[in-house]
């Protein structure tokens, strides 16, 4: 039986080139979660294959909108579910913390809570960041996952609420749950309104 994965964010730069990977490496059936309004950039190689809705579909969704969510687990019935869709600039998170919060934190809720109450059990990755970590002390260098949360910004406190989100499914509901911290990373496709890329 094909194996399905559900791709949250498919349109950034780490869900673009993840789709990219596991077309190459798998026969897997992908669905590629994106907003009506998401800049297809990023992905624009890919829509021919998407548009024949065999091998990659995308469908439109919104962590902060609880029925789209649920017609999106209900189409892609997903095995695996990389969660990577998120308000990832944290600058943007001084001027916009509500939205940052809503975003990151009760919209990776409700993505886990449409989960729970599906009839899936999919092995689900949550992407977090290295700013949970904020300024960590010398002796801590390098930083390992048992230094304590430190975050500097609205965007930082956001991971620390998907982080801690992620584990409360896990510890509650027994969900298959992993919870990745990234560090800084940059290529192709990174948005003009990050450092590196500016």
């Amino acid at each position: 039986m094909t194996k399905k994965v559900l791709i949250t964010g498919i349109t950034g730069m780490v869900g673009s080139h993840l789709v990219d990977y596991l077309l190459k490496k798998t026969n897997w059936k992908i669905f590629g979660m994106c907003r009506w309004r998401s800049p297809l950039d990023n992905v624009s190689h890919l829509l021919n294959i998407a548009n024949k809705e065999k091998k990659l579909r995308f469908l439109y969704g919104d962590l902060n909108d609880i029925f789209s969510l649920e017609e999106v687990i209900k189409i892609s019935k997903p095995n695996y579910v990389f969660h990577l869709a998120a308000q990832s600039y944290p600058q943007t998170s001084l001027t916009e913390p509500i939205q940052t919060l809503n975003t990151n934190i009760i919209g990776t809720y409700n993505l886990l809570n449409v989960i729970k109450k599906s009839n899936n059990n999919p092995i689900i990755h949550i992407c977090s960041s290295s700013e949970v970590f904020g300024k960590v002390d010398k002796k801590n260098v390098p930083i390992h996952e048992e230094c304590s949360y430190h975050p500097a910004s609205p965007y930082a406190i956001s991971k620390v609420g998907t982080d801690l989100i992620g584990k409360y499914f896990y510890e509650a509901y027994g969900m298959k749950v992993v919870t990745t911290r990234m560090f800084t990373h940059t290529g192709p496709r990174r948005g003009d309104v990050f450092a590196e890329s500016s």
